[in-house]
């Protein structure tokens, strides 16, 4: 029962072993203190964490095949909703900076962009709630523990990760 997914696992495994062998053998995005990655360089960067992402949520959750057939689509199109969530609101919050700095002081663009950016939080807020709900009717209580637990730490120790590497830039920078 657990065969396909041992399947699903071993797959995501190769992808993530090939996928470095293909990114370093590319060189690298780019030069510390140069230009930020392009954009599709960043796809690519985000493609890969979305990858060791997914595997380690596999590993952690040890789904049954049958729980793998329901709980991945609808945790893809929970991460496809959270990824237009936080471009969406990074857009607003450029929106409402632009406005800002602007010397015509236009309140109803600021009212109508703030109010957009609370209804696009809403709006993800539902969709975080029914996504729940399908993982309580799909994943066992322990599952569900993990999963939550598994997301705070792997938030955490993605973004300390990256803290890390600019560091490390910033501190190249300087030695230059």
């Amino acid at each position: 029962m657990r065969k396909s997914g041992e399947t699903v696992i071993l797959f995501f495994l190769g992808v993530l072993l090939c996928a470095p062998v293909k990114l370093f053998a590319q060189g690298p995005p780019h030069h510390p203190g140069g230009p930020p990655a392009s954009m599709a360089e960043r796809k690519k960067i985000r493609e890969n964490i979305e990858t060791l992402r997914m595997y380690k949520l596999l590993e952690a959750l040890d789904l049954t095949s049958e729980q793998s057939a329901e709980f991945l689509p609808a945790l893809k199109e929970f991460q496809d909703s959270k990824r237009k969530f936080h471009e969406d609101r990074r857009a607003f919050l450029k929106e409402l900076e632009d406005a800002l700095e602007s010397e015509e002081n236009d309140e109803k663009k600021l009212e109508q962009t703030l109010t957009a950016l609370e209804s696009t939080r809403e709006e993800f807020q539902a969709e975080f709630t029914e996504f729940l709900e399908k993982a309580r009717t799909m994943l066992t209580l322990q599952q569900r523990a993990r999963l939550q637990l598994f997301e705070e730490r792997f938030e955490r120790r993605l973004r300390d990760s990256i803290r890390q590497m600019r560091g490390k830039e910033h501190r190249m920078d300087e030695s230059r």
